[in-house]
């Protein structure tokens, strides 16, 4: 039996990340290529100004866009609320994580990458909701 790995694009997407400095860890659990961005900053209006951050991504990225976005449990409001979609919480590699339901519109496999998706979460985050 065969250890899948996960695929070249997030791979090379990875080491992209972290020569722009980003602490990370890439692994393969479930069926998905997860890819942990470790201290990733959050704007102001929450409880914490960084976060864990885990994507989940379709064995086919790039070509198979992500969707969805988990950060750590903690992560609410400066108001203590829980963020809209965001209320559902899931085990992953043995930690809870809280899941931001919120679906990039578009996606372009041939000029998106993991630096697209992140303003994408940037964006999301700024919206405090």
């Amino acid at each position: 039996m065969s250890v899948r790995t996960p695929s070249e694009d997030l791979i090379a997407d990875g080491r992209a990340l972290e020569s722009a400095g980003f602490h990370l860890r890439v692994f393969v659990e479930d069926g998905f290529d997860d890819i942990v961005i470790y201290g990733y900053p959050v704007p102001a209006g929450y409880t914490k100004s960084e976060t864990d951050l885990l994507l989940r991504l379709p064995p086919s990225y790039r070509a198979g866009r992500p969707d969805m976005f988990w950060t750590d449990l903690d992560l609410l409001l400066a108001t203590g609320q829980v963020p809209e979609q965001a209320q559902t919480t899931e085990r992953i590699d043995g930690i809870d994580w809280r899941r931001f339901s919120w679906h990039p519109s578009s996606w372009n496999p041939a000029t998106d990458n993991l630096f697209t998706y992140l303003a994408f979460v940037d964006s999301r985050l700024s919206k405090r909701r």
